[in-house]
């Protein structure tokens, strides 16, 4: 008998690595990832991180501090990111990155993010929405790969 949810859950893994393959050379340094942020992120990146995080336009708008006309712009438009939007895209795509390592699936980080946590004293995907929050989250997640939870 074939174990069909442990099927499923690798195809979801196997998709969410391949969207975050692209991205990976600018997690590397931050010489790679300066780089492509003056430069501009192609739209693309915002439905992958769409994709990725399985959040409505709404709420990536409102993680993204845009309205959700200007990211649907975003979406529908040929031309490079701005280089904020650039910036706070690819760091989302990065906690995504390191959240799927830390919890080992997609599904487990995205549990994990409307959580309270004690170590932020918060929500973890309440914090999304600035770069700053994202670095307490990554430093979260950093420290619950070290063992320390608290």
């Amino acid at each position: 008998m074939r174990n069909y949810k442990v099927e499923e859950e690798n195809e979801i893994i196997n998709e969410v690595h391949e969207m975050l393959v692209p991205y990976q050379t600018y997690f590397e340094s931050p010489v790679n990832r300066l780089s492509v942020i003056k430069g501009g992120l192609s739209p693309t990146a915002i439905q992958d991180l769409l994709s990725i995080s399985g959040s409505t336009r709404f709420d990536m708008a409102k993680n993204l501090d845009l309205t959700e006309p200007t990211l649907r712009k975003h979406l529908s438009a040929s031309k490079e990111l701005s280089t904020s939007l650039s910036e706070h895209v690819l760091f989302l795509l990065e906690l995504y990155d390191k959240g799927i390592d830390t919890f080992g699936s997609i599904d487990e980080f995205k549990n994990w993010l409307p959580q309270h946590n004690v170590g932020i004293d918060a929500k973890p995907g309440d914090l999304l929405d600035s770069i700053t929050g994202i670095n307490m989250v990554m430093n979260e997640l950093n420290r619950i790969d070290h063992g320390i939870l608290a």
